[in-house]
C-alpha cells in the first residue's frame, strides 16, 4: 500500500514539473513574442523619421534612447532609405538583434558601391525597451573623411555639427552639412597624385587561355554577352558578389550596359584596373568576371584586390571553386604583387568589413 502511494505520489510531482515547465516554456515564448513585436514598432517609427511615435518606445530609455532620437534626426537629414531589413531575433526576449541595411546620402557622396548596415542592440525589462545600442560596418573611408573635414571645413564642426555633452545640437543639419563635406572630400581626394597601379614596363594579359575557358579585357564587343550573364543570376550576384541590390538589378538598359563596358575598356587602357570577361572555350558564353584593382583599404600590406563572379549556372557546377584557385595561381604568375586581397574569400566578408 505504501509502495502504491508513494508511486503515485512520483507520477504526480513529475507531471506538476512537467506543466511547470511548459508554462515556463510559454511564458517566455510569449514574452519573446510581445518584445519582437515592440522592437520591429520601434524600427518603424525610427524609419519612418516619426520622433514622438519613436519616444514613445524609448521613455524608459535613458540616455541610449536620447542617442537614438538624435541619430534618427541625423539619418533624417541623412536621407536614409531602407534597402534589407531581415527582422529581428535574439537567443533571449531580453536583447535583441535588429539589423538593417540602409542607402544614405553621406555614403553615396563617398562615392564607394557599399550600403551600411545599422545594428540595433535592444534590451528589454519586463517588456519595456531600457537600453539601446547601435553599431555599424562603416567603411575606412568615412573616418578618413570625417578626419578630413575636420582638418579642412572646421566650420561643419563647429556649426551644424556642434555638440553639447556629447549629444549633436543639430543632428538632422549635421548630416546634410557632412554630405556637402565628404563631396569636397573625394574632390580633393581626387585630386591628389596617385602613384601608378602597375610597374610603366609592365604590360597586362589581354588573352589567357585555359583547357576549360579563356579570359579577355572586357569591352563594347562583349557587352551582350556580359549583359546575359549578370542578367541571369541577379540575385545570385547580389547576394555573393556586390552585396548590394544596386547591381546587378532588373532595370539596367542596354545603354547602361554599353556604357559599363566603355568604363571598363577605358579603365584598362589607363591602366587604373583591369576587367576580365571569363569566357567559355569557344566563346559563345560569359560564365564570369574577374576583376584586378587598386586596394580600397591602405595600410594591411596589400598590393591589389581581385574581385571575381560566375554565374549561378556555372557556381552551381562548381566552377566558382575552379575559377578562384586558377585566378590565385595566376596573380602569382603573371601579376607584379606579392600580397592580393580576395574580399569576400581572403579575407573573408566579416573581416574585410572590419578592416
Amino acid at each position: 500500500m505504501i509502495k502504491k502511494y508513494m508511486a503515485s505520489r512520483v507520477a504526480s510531482t513529475c507531471c506538476t514539473a512537467g506543466l511547470l515547465i511548459a508554462a515556463s516554456q510559454a511564458y517566455a515564448a510569449e514574452d519573446m513574442a510581445t518584445n519582437l513585436a515592440t522592437a520591429e514598432g520601434m524600427l518603424d517609427a525610427f524609419y519612418a523619421f516619426d520622433s514622438e511615435r519613436l519616444q514613445s518606445y524609448l521613455s524608459a530609455a535613458g540616455e541610449s534612447g536620447l542617442g537614438i532620437l538624435s541619430y534618427q534626426a541625423w539619418a533624417e537629414g541623412g536621407n536614409y532609405k531602407v534597402v534589407n531589413r531581415p527582422g529581428c531575433s535574439g537567443e533571449s526576449a531580453s536583447l535583441l538583434v535588429c539589423p538593417v541595411t540602409v542607402q544614405d546620402d553621406p555614403v553615396l557622396a563617398l562615392e564607394v558601391d557599399f550600403n551600411v548596415t545599422d545594428t540595433f542592440h535592444i534590451t528589454f525589462e519586463d517588456g519595456v525597451i531600457v537600453e539601446v545600442d547601435t553599431n555599424s560596418n562603416d567603411q575606412p573611408i568615412y573616418y578618413e573623411a570625417r578626419v578630413w573635414i575636420s582638418e579642412n571645413l572646421p566650420e561643419v564642426m563647429e556649426g551644424p555639427c556642434k555638440r553639447t555633452d556629447g549629444m549633436r545640437d543639430t543632428p538632422g543639419d549635421c548630416a546634410r552639412a557632412m554630405t556637402d563635406g565628404y563631396k569636397q572630400f573625394m574632390v580633393a581626394k581626387k585630386a591628389e597624385p596617385v602613384a601608378p597601379f602597375i610597374p610603366a614596363d609592365f604590360a597586362p594579359p589581354e588573352l589567357v587561355e585555359t583547357e576549360n575557358f579563356k579570359l579577355v579585357p572586357l569591352g563594347p564587343d562583349l557587352v551582350d554577352l556580359d549583359y546575359e550573364a549578370y542578367m541571369s543570376s541577379i540575385e545570385h550576384l547580389q547576394e555573393t558578389f556586390t552585396r548590394s541590390t544596386r547591381w546587378p538589378r532588373a532595370d539596367i538598359s542596354s545603354e547602361d550596359a554599353m556604357q559599363d563596358m566603355l568604363n571598363e575598356q577605358a579603365r584598362f587602357n589607363n591602366r587604373e584596373s583591369f576587367a576580365y570577361a571569363v569566357l567559355s572555350k569557344d566563346g559563345e558564353r560569359e560564365m564570369g568576371c574577374v576583376y584586378v584593382r587598386p586596394i580600397s583599404k591602405e595600410g594591411y600590406g596589400y598590393e591589389a584586390e581581385v574581385a571575381l563572379w560566375v554565374t549561378k549556372t556555372d557556381f552551381d557546377a562548381g566552377f566558382d571553386e575552379e575559377l578562384y584557385e586558377w585566378t590565385q595561381e595566376w596573380m602569382k604568375e603573371s601579376w607584379p604583387f606579392d600580397d592580393v586581397a580576395y574580399p569576400g574569400r581572403a579575407p573573408e566578408w566579416d573581416t574585410w568589413d572590419q578592416l
